[in-house]
């Protein structure tokens, strides 16, 4: 075991590495340590002054394990020393023995979420001649690493500790630090280090490290600092679809069940539910619908967020469901789809949009930018002649539609609820008190709109600096900071124009998201429509989808600069490229064609979610044409075509 000191003295700052379980699941029966002299702090469980868990809500997961082990990789010690090189050394001594688990996982099954509307018993009862369609679509565990290391650096003077950490929840570190120190919160300072997280692998991770780092500051009396890679892991969601419908091509009713593969912990699931009910409900006339959803734990690392909460996954399921009914029925999609979207109640409860035509207009252009219907006959021509895959006329194209969503839902009560404060000061002054990050495009954003709302100056606004001061916005996820964040702005502003001239100054307006929703609110409201239209070809020696070509086409509000909208648009559609399977190495990039319209005077609402979800499902429905037989998986690799091209022999 590791010599005790009385006294430990400084040396710089401590480098830290985590020691992780090597197996899945099972026990640990003893820890042995190397001989380590006073410059070597070791973190264990004992070591704990406050509670060994990571909270988020009801949800807890431990911060270290001495005995159990849920998922590879769960960390078990952490090992400071005088510098990396040295730790690491140190740590290959260090002996860890288990004792595995084979059996299956004593995990409890939760209660199912249920949604519906209209009755579906009701429906086949009374509507004759109906056919069903019945398909099970997989998305799977997706695994993404952060490129570069991640550095939490924490100090501790005796009485205050100061974090250095890039987070996109500085609240959550704070919170989570002051539970496993014992530390009070206010004695606690978060510095946010700007961060790049696409995929939101700064969002639960950064304060579990955090706390560790600080546990180290204050056991050493020294400066500790741990550098380590973060990965961020998406859930894996099967669902099972069935629908109901004429044989003129109108779907009467449709029966979801969903399974929900979290991994250890279940994290954000009310609220999973929400995005995922969002994206399985069609905006296709339908009399009826009803939705389950169950959540499941494994022996993989916690999911969560993953760049959103399943709406995307969901949404690409319904969109390449009815692509594959449309054909069914002899029609084209697009002919099918400008003939059944409508306002749809169902819809319109979960995602209130702006108006279907809007929504039929863009769909007949990029149909018509990317010759949509002449192509897509022709594929079909060529799947139905059954020439081999290996003579190069496996080719499909697809088409999906979205809308984009922000933010939690309006029935999110357990996360924070967005909290942010407006404040008129003397001489025509603003401050604004948010956590989320006050720097790049979305502070500029809400400039302009407190700037237009209360005839200020823009470089007559500024934010509060004093993190003992900044109020919880929550996590900096699903497009808060350019959806939620400006309806709650304008909100405030409106607010505060009516006290204006009237009270006196200071006039402070104090909002939450849940606010802004009121009592009959849907779970979610859209001003942004995305079409998107791929052409693909499968690679006879890989057997991969090479994409050929993209149209995208989208409607945004006037408010939005059109060229940002482009590049912002263009990275989505790269992103999720490679998240369903396409290599850009391999196929190169294909041609990405962008077309925007810009009218709607509201609030614009997340451009990356409607473009990640309709990409997901044009994909789908084009690699299901280029085969001649129905694709369910994403991500798509050579492994899942031939297994199609085996089903179809």
């Amino acid at each position: 075991m590791a010599k005790s000191s009385a006294s430990i003295s400084k040396h710089g700052t401590l480098q830290g590495l985590i020691i992780r379980s090597t197996i899945e699941r099972g026990t640990i029966r003893k820890i042995t340590l190397p001989e380590l002299d006073n410059r070597f702090v070791v973190i264990a469980t004992r070591d704990i002054t406050g509670t060994n868990r990571l909270r988020i809500n009801d949800v807890t997961m431990p911060l270290l394990t001495s005995s159990t082990v849920s998922y590879l990789g769960q960390p078990i010690l952490v090992l400071f020393g005088p510098d990396t090189e040295l730790v690491r050394f140190a740590a290959e001594d260090i002996e860890i023995e288990y004792e595995e688990l084979t059996e299956e996982h004593p995990f409890e099954e939760p209660t199912p979420y249920t949604w519906s509307s209209g009755s579906i018993e009701d429906i086949l009862e009374a509507t004759e001649d109906l056919q069903n369609i019945e398909r099970t679509y997989r998305f799977g565990h997706s695994e993404t690493t952060n490129n570069t290391f991640t550095t939490i650096t924490a100090s501790f003077d005796g009485e205050e500790l100061i974090i250095s950490v890039p987070t996109q929840w500085p609240q959550h570190v704070r919170d989570t630090v002051s539970d496993v120190t014992g530390i009070a919160k206010r004695k606690i300072t978060i510095i946010p280090e700007s961060a790049h997280a696409p995929y939101d692998e700064l969002l639960i991770t950064p304060s579990a490290v955090a706390a560790l780092a600080a546990l180290a500051a204050i056991k050493s009396e020294s400066d500790a600092q741990l550098r380590t890679i973060i990965n961020s892991s998406r859930p894996q969601i099967d669902i099972q679809r069935k629908s109901y419908y004429a044989p003129d091509g109108k779907v009467h009713a449709e029966v979801i069940e969903v399974l929900v593969d979290q991994g250890s912990a279940l994290f954000f699931s009310d609220e999973m539910a929400n995005h995922i009910i969002a994206g399985l409900t069609p905006i296709y006339s339908l009399e009826a619908i009803s939705i389950s959803i169950s959540f499941t734990q494994s022996s993989q690392q916690p999911a969560h967020f993953y760049g959103d909460l399943g709406y995307s996954d969901a949404l690409a399921c319904t969109e390449a469901h009815y692509t594959a009914l449309s054909t069914l029925t002899g029609y084209n999609p697009v002919t099918w789809r400008i003939k059944h979207i409508g306002d749809d109640k169902a819809h319109q409860q979960t995602v209130k949009t702006d108006r279907a035509s809007k929504l039929k207009a863009l769909i007949e252009e990029v149909s018509q930018s990317s010759d949509f219907l002449r192509k897509h006959a022709v594929y079909e021509m060529q799947t139905k002649s059954k020439l081999s895959t290996f003579l190069n006329y496996s080719r499909g194209i697809g088409l999906c539609c979205a809308a984009g969503i922000s933010g939690f839902s309006s029935e999110c009560k357990q996360l924070v609820q967005q909290a942010m404060q407006l404040t008129l000061l003397p001489n025509d002054k603003v401050e604004m008190n948010t956590s989320l990050s006050t720097a790049g495009s979305s502070a500029d954003l809400w400039k302009d709109i407190i700037s237009e709302e209360l005839a200020i100056e823009k470089n007559e606004i500024s934010f509060v600096t004093d993190y003992a001061e900044i109020i919880d916005s929550g996590p900096a996820v699903l497009a808060v900071a350019t959806g939620r964040m400006p309806q709650q702005i304008k909100r405030a502003c409106d607010l505060i124009k009516e006290k204006r001239f009237v009270d006196p100054l200071p006039i402070s307006e104090h909002l939450s998201s849940s606010r802004i929703a009121g009592a009959n609110a849907p779970l979610f409201i859209s001003h942004t429509w995305v079409t998107v239209v791929i052409e693909l070809e499968i690679d006879t020696i890989l057997l991969t989808p090479t994409v050929r070509s993209i149209w995208t086409s989208l409607a945004i509000s006037k408010s939005q600069d059109e060229q940002v909208v482009r590049t912002k648009t263009r990275r989505a559609i790269v992103r999720a490229l490679r998240e369903v399977g396409v290599s850009l190495s391999q196929s190169g990039a294909p041609e990405i064609t962008i077309n925007i319209t810009a009218e709607s005077e509201r609030m614009n609402t997340s451009i990356n979610s409607g473009v990640k979800a309709a990409l997901s499902g044009a994909f789908l429905a084009a690699v299901d044409q280029a085969l001649g037989t129905p694709i369910t998986t994403l991500p798509v690799d050579g492994n899942v075509v031939l297994a199609a091209l085996k089903g179809k022999a």
